[in-house]
Formats: C-alpha cells, structure tokens, sequence
C-alpha cells in the first residue's frame, strides 16, 4: 500500500477512536471553573449521608453532560453504590432492633438518591412497610396512642386497596386496646384513690384531725405506697387542703387525662375528656 494512503487510513482510524471516545459522545473539554467546582463537590461529600451524596454527584453529572468530567462524576456515583447498599441493610437491621428514629434518618437520606437502588427501595419502604411496622411495634409495648398516630398518618399517603385495609384494621385494633387499657387503668386509680382516702381516714381516727399537709415523706402516703400498687396507677396527688375534720385532693392517674377527686366522703371521676 502506498505511503501517501497508508498514512490517510491511520490518521482516519486514529481520528475515528478520538471521536468516539469524545467528541462524538458529544462531550466537550472541561472548563477549569467546571473542573474545580466537581473536586470541591467531592471533598464536601459526606459518607454519613451516601444517599445526599450520591443525589449531590448525580445532580452534577446532569448539569455537565456536555463535559467529560460528567464520565468522572458517573464513575464516583458507582463507587458510593456500596455505601448506600449497606447504609439501606443497616436501616433495615435498626427496624428490626425497634431503633426507628435512627432508621428513619438512614431511610430518609437514601430516598434523596432515587436513581439509585438503594435509595429507590427506601422510598418504596418508607411509603408503607415502615410506618406499617413502627405503629405494630408501638402496639406491641402497649403505646396504643402513637400507635394510633402512626396509622393515621399513613392514611394521607396513596394507598393500595389492601394497604388501606391493614391501615384501618391496625387503628381498629389500636382502638380496642385503647379503650381497654383506659379501662384497666381507671379502675387501678380508683382503687388507688380508695387506698388513699381509707388511710387519710385512719390518720383522722388517729390524731381526730386530718394531716396539714401531704408531702412525699408523709406517712400516709407511706402507708399506700408500700403496697405497690398505688405507684404503678398513681402519676402524681394534687391540691390537697385539709381542715380539722374534711379534705380534698386530685389524684391523677400515669396518664394525667385520668384525675380522681377525693374527699374524707366521695370519690368522683373528674377525668378530662380528650378528643382523639
């Protein structure tokens, strides 16, 4: 082959590579500003949040498609894949060891990398499983309330028809156990109140007046306390006022919606009616 067309032919392959390495990936050269811009993005990325990073890397590399370093940025998004990969099990291990707040955060910043699986599969878990799974877990150790407030607020998410179903069976059942934990607990405070109103009575026999005063270190509150059940339904007693021969006082229950009025003559329920 001639010198002259040999020398065509591998100035038009060696052109040919260049192009599709560069410029017929329509990729430009990248402008010094461009350049630093990507380095300073880099060292600001923090391994603590992968998911912000990776959405950090991913947002750059789409404002500079038309530039090499877009090749460079895609590069650095693959290497973080592995750190959201295990960022993602180890939200799902804090779930299962009843750390939701810790887990919540680690999701959270997962699901502002949606371009990636890790972070895909935190929004899908999130919009559902999650919360589905916190209100259970609240219900299991007897917090029917956030229970409930879970459940509630995953009603304002777009819900499958069968989503929607275990959604308003998990507030069903939160509700039922609610109203019997309420139960439970009002009939423990009365009997509370009853201890409480029986020794205040024995005092009176005693010294033929009521005590002054009801502090922490008074023996009629010893008195009920040592039997154990008046602190687990007892939250606080409130507004005791005593003359020679009456008093009255509150006692209000671990949940202070729970409030019982005492006098050396009545019981009454004066609970606060609180909407749900």
């Amino acid at each position: 082959m001639p010198q002259p067309i040999r020398g065509l032919l591998l100035l038009v392959i060696t052109t040919s590579a260049f192009c599709g390495a560069t410029a017929c990936q329509g990729r430009q050269a990248t402008p010094p500003e461009v350049d630093r811009a990507y380095r300073a993005l880099v060292r600001s990325l923090d391994p603590q949040h992968p998911g912000l990073s990776a959405a950090q890397l991913r947002a750059f590399a789409r404002a500079n498609a038309g530039y090499e370093i877009a090749v460079t940025a895609d590069a650095e998004i693959a290497r973080w894949r592995g750190r959201l990969d295990t960022a993602y099990k180890q939200a799902r291990d804090l779930v299962r060891q009843d750390q939701f707040d810790r887990a919540e955060a680690i999701l959270q910043d997962l699901a502002k990398a949606p371009d990636e699986r890790a972070g895909r599969l935190a929004r899908e878990y999130l919009a559902f499983d999650f919360p589905q799974a916190k209100a259970t877990r609240l219900l299991q150790k007897g917090d029917t309330a956030g229970a409930e407030h879970v459940a509630r607020s995953m009603r304002d998410g777009p819900l499958t028809d069968d989503q929607l179903v275990t959604t308003e069976r998990l507030l069903d059942t939160a509700t039922t156990v609610g109203i019997a934990q309420t139960m439970t607990r009002a009939t423990a405070l009365k009997s509370a109140a009853r201890m409480l109103q029986v020794s205040l009575l024995s005092a009176y026999a005693d010294d033929g007046q009521y005590p002054a005063s009801l502090g922490p270190d008074s023996p009629v509150l010893a008195a009920v306390r040592d039997g154990g059940s008046f602190n687990s339904a007892v939250g606080a007693i409130e507004g005791y006022a005593a003359t020679r021969d009456t008093f009255s006082l509150v006692v209000v229950g671990k949940d202070p919606r729970q409030r019982i009025r005492v006098t050396e003559s009545t019981i009454e329920d004066v609970s606060a009616v609180v909407p749900r």
